[in-house]
């Protein structure tokens, strides 16, 4: 490790896989304008895949300004070992997941509160609408991976590195989420 040149010089980066535009070590070196140049060339793909993942637009833009806040914080610690999307994709979806658990508690406490009429479901949708309130109503794990395989059309080898798992262990978790929507929409989609 002692050989390996450090990120802040540029000389890992700088055009390489890591970082194909090089901006991530001027950036990792302090240069705001680095920085927001990524920020831009990231910004609607972090907020595709942050609306995917949670569903609800309401809070999509806090999350991708706490995504872009955690990757300014963290980015002295990026090495470059994987892409800088790969990164990105994986600060996104803690970020989604610290947002889920936090919107959860806040319903735990509406539905205590919330009187009868209020919880009344809503009448029924478009095909696309009952999808994605299908895939909102998948567990936070398989709706990750559901997101990023189906929507975000990444591979599986990508979506293991997003999510720190192994490829087989990706496939298990896709064959589930397939079976929990085709439960979820049984009923509705054969009539």
């Amino acid at each position: 490790m002692a050989d390996t040149p450090s990120i802040a010089s540029g000389a890992r980066l700088a055009g390489s896989e890591a970082d194909p535009g090089g901006l991530v070590a001027p950036a990792v070196a302090g240069d705001r304008l680095a920085f927001a140049q990524l920020v831009v060339r990231h910004q609607d793909r972090v907020t595709r895949l942050a609306y995917r993942l949670l569903g609800w637009q309401g809070e999509v833009e806090d999350v991708v300004q706490d995504v872009f806040v955690a990757v300014l914080r963290n980015l002295p610690g990026f090495r470059g070992e994987s892409q800088f999307a790969t990164w990105l994709y994986r600060i996104t979806v803690n970020e989604c997941r610290r947002a889920r658990r936090k919107r959860l508690w806040r319903m735990s406490f509406w539905k205590k509160t919330a009187t009868p009429a209020e919880r009344d479901p809503v009448g029924e949708r478009e095909v696309s609408e009952k999808v994605r309130e299908a895939v909102r109503r998948l567990p936070a794990r398989s709706r990750d991976v559901v997101v990023l395989r189906y929507l975000e059309d990444l591979p599986i080898s990508e979506i293991g590195r997003i999510l720190g798992l192994k490829p087989n262990a990706v496939e298990v978790r896709l064959s589930r989420a397939r079976r929990q929507l085709q439960a979820a929409l049984a009923g509705w989609l054969e009539t």
